[in-house]
């Protein structure tokens, strides 16, 4: 039928508008974090950044946003590793013209920093 493949064809490109302006909105919220709270050339640790956007958007973001961005509940054990950032990780690597991330490994220790780009240019 023509007509309902009409409409899941529009409920997709609905689904896809309402993530991109998800995303958008988590991008901005982690660009003025890390502006507000980074200088020129500094790194912030995923760690931090992960506490200080729970701090300021854990009750303000939508439950599922929260869980998507800021837990580990939507990953397996083995991809996150421990990381509640994990997703926002994910995310943050999409958007290689705004964010520059550093992994550092030390033994079995991995340590993710982020910066803004137009911090380290």
């Amino acid at each position: 039928d023509n007509r309902s493949e009409i409409r899941s064809r529009g409920d997709k490109d609905v689904d896809n508008q309402h993530l991109q302006t998800e995303e958008k909105e988590v991008v901005s919220s982690v660009a003025t974090v890390l502006s507000d709270l980074c200088g020129p050339g500094e790194w912030m640790p995923m760690k931090t950044l992960h506490t200080e956007l729970m701090d300021q958007f854990g009750n303000v973001w939508h439950h599922s946003r929260v869980r998507k961005y800021l837990t580990a509940d939507d990953w397996s054990v083995i991809e996150a590793k421990g990381r509640p950032w994990y997703g926002l990780l994910g995310l943050l690597r999409k958007y290689p013209e705004h964010f520059v991330i550093n992994t550092k490994s030390k033994g079995r220790a991995i340590s993710e920093f982020v910066s803004l780009v137009s911090l380290l240019s």
